[in-house]
Order: structure tokens, then C-alpha cells, then sequence
């Protein structure tokens, strides 16, 4: 079992961070493992489905999440199957002038991730992080939305 928690405070608000981190279509953008990611329905809510295209140590992946959890600026879930089942769920809220935001990874490595496991979760972990630092850097250098 491979699971972590990292955490990004974001000085930005909640709502502007749930939105941009829930968008699938933005995922590549901050995600370097995501090639493409396709809702099958805008807006995205519970039972949407994303098809992905992904690079993960090296291997090309298409798989398809599914939101199972979708609560706007508070909590957005998906599950997927490939490369082995694996459950990211981010939780959002407020913290000073900004956004804590708490990502919780959760998944059970088979066939050729199952060999690599120890280290596969230091990889993982890290490099979630990075896409949480890419993330963060996005958000911070827009322009504040106009009140």
C-alpha cells in the first residue's frame, strides 16, 4: 500500500484554488505527468468521468478517473484503476488570506509497481509535491479576480 499526505498553503482564495485544481482540462498544466485530461461532462460533479493520458516512470498510462467526491472549495475525489488502483483526494480551506490545500494519495500497487513499492511512494510523493509547488506558482502569478 502506498499512501502520503502533502499539504500547499496557496495565497490565494479558496475559491479560486478549488476551481483551478478541480478543473481536469488544467491538469497538465500543473500536472508534468498528465499529457491530456478530457471530463466526459462539464461541470464537472460526482460520476463525472476523465479520460487520461499520462507518463509514469516511464511507461505511457490511459486511464479513466471517475469523481467520487466533488463539494465545491471544500473537498474533490477521484478513483482510478491504472496504473493500479489509486484514490487522490484534496481538501481546501481557508487559511489567512490564503488556501491550505491537503492532497491525500492512496493506492495499491500491482504487477510492475508492486516490485518498486518502497521506493515507488518516495517517488510519488515527490513528485506530487513538484506539481503542487507548479500549482501554486500558476495560481500566485494570476491576476486577482476584479470584486
Amino acid at each position: 500500500m502506498v499512501k502520503f499526505e502533502i499539504s500547499e498553503h496557496i495565497n490565494r482564495p479558496v475559491a479560486e484554488v478549488f476551481k483551478y485544481i478541480a478543473d481536469p482540462t488544467k491538469l497538465p498544466e500543473w500536472n508534468t505527468i498528465v499529457e491530456e485530461a478530457t471530463p466526459s461532462e462539464t461541470p464537472v460533479k460526482v460520476g463525472t468521468r476523465v479520460k487520461q493520458r499520462a507518463r509514469f516512470l516511464g511507461r505511457k498510462i490511459e486511464s479513466t478517473a471517475e469523481v467520487t467526491e466533488h463539494e465545491p472549495d471544500k473537498r474533490f475525489t477521484t478513483k482510478t484503476d491504472r496504473p493500479f488502483p489509486l484514490t487522490i483526494s484534496n481538501a481546501f480551506e481557508a487559511e489567512g488570506s490564503g488556501t491550505k490545500l491537503v492532497v491525500m494519495m492512496e493506492g495499491e500497487p500491482g504487477g510492475f509497481f508492486k516490485v518498486g513499492e518502497p521506493i515507488l511512494a518516495r517517488i510519488a510523493k515527490k513528485q506530487m509535491q513538484a506539481q503542487l509547488d507548479t500549482a501554486k506558482e500558476l495560481l500566485e502569478a494570476q491576476v486577482p479576480a476584479e470584486r
